[in-house]
């Protein structure tokens, strides 16, 4: 058997995953600050009579120049179905001058519907305004609001004072953009990972064959480059709870280098199907042709087996890493692997090529 040290590592961590985490983290740190930016210095509901020429003064507003966040002032009228009015939100300064304002035409309306035997009720309403103001210098406004229309659904004018809901907030941060950026970084950081994980590097060997025992052989390693594993095992529903997979891997010379055995676990993926998954990583201290042999056992259930060896692998997390020298080792007389010769006698055109 094998004394090969096998260790925990993130040395192998694809530099863009941790740029992708760093930009994910940095997201998710600015939406929760966000939350805690904003400080309200007007929260009040008004009324307001129907004039054009007049409007209610709310109150005093103090903005400051900040790289982050603006004033945000937001208003909801408050009227009974089938009612329509058209307000305005006045910023004044000190002279009485009006610095910028927002208009907005809110409704609210309800009814009853009848088709094909069948009848309800509907409702829609569309009654808040919004107004965000930047700094670019320390000053004082008065928040100001005017209705300038107030009438039903038909048309007919109504003379009574409509109330309004008012708040005004500094800080506020307009979160929409960072919520995209949050869920986009999320998706990409993903499936990143999910790339690196099912290969990532230079495909130093390829083999796929109808059966349970597969190998190939390539030229790979190094000790600073990282050797990714990857076997795929379709199989049928007679598949058994556990698999194992053995594995040789043999150098230049054709003496086994390594070897052990893995439990692999089936995923249901079908009525009749069966798949299952083994990645395994290593460091080949020394530079050279190799043959990488995995037999699969119980082998009655095997439709397919496939192995993918990827030099130079990087990883998205940490994994668990096993040194292999280029030095021959001792194999129990019941885990001896098939030689080459018999490989190719069973199973024409599989063998170390």
């Amino acid at each position: 058997m094998s004394a090969s040290p096998t260790y925990s590592t993130r040395k192998f961590l694809e530099p863009a995953i941790i740029l992708r985490w760093f930009a994910f983290g940095l997201i998710s740190v600015a939406i929760v600050a966000s939350w805690f930016l904003g400080k309200t210095q007007i929260r009040k509901t008004i009324s307001v009579e129907p004039d054009p020429e007049d409007y209610v003064e709310v109150g005093a507003l103090t903005l400051e120049p900040n790289p982050i966040g603006a004033m945000r002032i937001k208003a909801e009228a408050k009227i009974p179905s089938n009612h329509w009015v058209t307000y305005e939100l006045i910023l004044l300064d000190s002279q009485g001058e009006v610095v910028t304002s927002a208009m907005k035409e809110a409704w609210s309306e309800s009814g009853t519907w009848n088709e094909d035997g069948e009848s309800g009720t509907w409702s829609e309403q569309d009654l808040d305004a919004g107004l965000d103001i930047k700094a670019q210098n320390r000053e004082t406004l008065t928040l100001a609001v005017s209705v300038l229309d107030y009438t039903t659904s038909s048309g007919q004018p109504i003379e009574r004072s409509v109330p309004i809901t008012v708040k005004a907030s500094t800080g506020v941060v307009y979160r929409t953009p960072l919520y995209w950026g949050w869920i986009v970084t999320a998706v990409l950081t993903w499936m990143s990972g999910q790339m690196i994980r099912t290969g990532c590097g230079r495909q130093a060997i390829f083999k796929t064959i109808r059966d349970s025992d597969v190998g190939a052989r390539g030229t790979l390693g190094g000790s600073r480059k990282l050797v990714h594993l990857r076997l795929e095992i379709a199989s049928d529903e007679t598949t058994p709870p556990l698999l194992e997979a053995n594995l040789w891997i043999r150098n230049a010379d054709g003496e086994d280098v390594y070897q052990h055995t893995y439990p692999v676990t089936p995923k249901f993926i079908g009525q009749a199907v069966r798949q299952s998954e083994l990645n395994a990583y290593f460091r080949l201290l020394e530079k050279g042709p190799y043959g990488f042999y995995v037999e699969v056992t119980p082998d009655a259930s095997v439709d397919r087996t496939t192995i993918t060896v990827f030099d130079g692998a990087r990883t998205s997390g940490r994994v668990e890493v096993t040194d292999i020298e280029n030095v021959a080792i001792d194999i129990l007389e019941d885990q001896d692997p098939p030689n080459d010769d018999d490989v190719l006698g069973e199973h024409p055109g599989l063998g170390f090529s």
